[in-house]
């Protein structure tokens, strides 16, 4: 992205200053007439008059000075009035004219002056912040689900700042129910992410993408709390700033990137696991790490995804579950002592799927594999699922 416009380089444009003249007109009895900074009218309530040459506005562009016209001075193309200079930052960029006896309307020009100035403002932050807004989310497209993410990489030090390593990859979303039902591109407006970016600083990139919110913080030593990175990482430091931002959101964080390598591989990670809808059940700051098992499942072969499934075709419901559960725990007496179910209730279905499976859960390798079947199989529910 290009650093912020320098003052020469702004200018009125002609259809944003007939905007603001139609907004205002209605409300003063006098003409009003937006000349630009060489005195050309280029909007006026006297559509006869666009496009002439003011000279009293080229005077007062010129000397930076207010310029009043009075009857028995008017040159050509102008009318008895005030015309007042439109600076923006520091820079002349128009005229104000009011026509009318300049003793009766030079109290009303310098309040049109001020307002239209403060419009104009307004309008160029907005354009700004759309440019930054098209330019954040072109960056995390072609990084996150793009074919060449380096090349997206080497784009941050185009920027202003320019975006330099480390790096950390942020996603989140909001949980539908969080949100009345609504998908989680419907809480992503481009509003809420103006905010985000604005409250995250200059040294992050923001956009959401296909209901997901992507931050990709650079400098992460400037992007995130030093204190709180020390402690957590910076990842976990930036998933919480995101997390506070969004509340009831699930957050998800990458490791932190030394190397482009390493950050286009991180996005392919988090894009995968973006796609799976267990990751946003819950509210919340994970680290991706923790979905490294479902995220495998997802990628599997469709045929081994079959054959891992099909391990788990003869059990019940209850003992899914219960397998489920324990291969989170570790052991029958933890899972009992959670208040999950009766100890004996856990070892008989344990036993059950050592007996329907082949694979005995006691056995690390064959537990793996247990876990494996599971997440394939909830992968697989997805699939499915998403393609109804």
């Amino acid at each position: 992205m290009s650093a912020e416009p320098r003052p020469q380089q702004i200018h009125l444009s002609s259809a944003l200053a007939q905007r603001i003249v139609d907004e205002l007109a209605p409300a003063i009895q006098e003409n009003l007439n937006l000349m630009d900074a060489q005195g050309f009218i280029i909007a006026s309530s006297d559509a006869t008059r666009v496009g002439t040459m003011h000279p009293g506005a080229r005077e007062a562009a010129a000397t930076n000075a207010a310029v009043s016209v009075y009857a028995e001075t008017v040159r050509s193309g102008e009318r008895p009035g005030v015309n007042l200079p439109l600076e923006y930052r520091g820079t002349v960029i128009g005229v104000v004219g009011v026509t009318g006896t300049p003793e009766k309307v030079q109290s009303l020009a310098p309040v049109l002056v001020l307002t239209i100035a403060l419009l104009f403002e307004r309008e160029s932050e907005l354009a700004g912040e759309s440019r930054r807004d098209a330019a954040d989310r072109d960056v995390l497209a072609r990084l996150v689900y793009g074919s060449r993410p380096l090349d997206a990489i080497g784009s941050l030090g185009q920027r202003a700042p320019a975006l330099a390593g480390p790096w950390v990859l942020v996603a989140g979303m909001v949980p539908a129910a969080a949100v009345g039902g609504v998908p989680g591109a419907a809480v992503f407006d481009s509003a809420r992410v103006a905010r985000l970016r604005g409250a995250l600083g200059p040294y992050v990139v923001v956009g959401a993408l296909r209901g997901v919110l992507w931050v990709l913080a650079s400098d992460v030593e400037r992007a995130t709390d030093s204190r709180s990175a020390a402690g957590s990482g910076a990842g976990a430091a930036l998933a919480e700033r995101v997390s506070a931002l969004l509340p009831g959101a699930a957050v998800v964080y990458g490791s932190v990137c030394h190397s482009e390598t390493k950050l286009a591989v991180e996005a392919n990670q988090l894009a995968a696991l973006s796609a799976q809808r267990t990751t946003w059940l819950k509210p919340g700051v994970r680290a991706a790490s923790s979905h490294l098992l479902h995220l495998a499942a997802a990628q599997l072969p469709a045929t081994l995804t079959e054959s891992l499934v099909g391990l788990l075709q003869d059990l019940s419901a209850g003992e899914r579950e219960t397998l489920g559960a324990y291969l989170a725990t570790g052991t029958a007496a933890e899972l009992s002592r959670s208040g999950y179910t009766h100890r004996n209730t856990v070892r008989r279905h344990l036993l059950t799927v050592t007996e329907r499976t082949g694979f005995d859960v006691r056995v690390p390798e064959q537990a793996a594999v247990l876990a494996l079947a599971l997440a394939a199989q909830r992968a697989a529910g997805e699939a499915s699922a998403s393609t109804r």
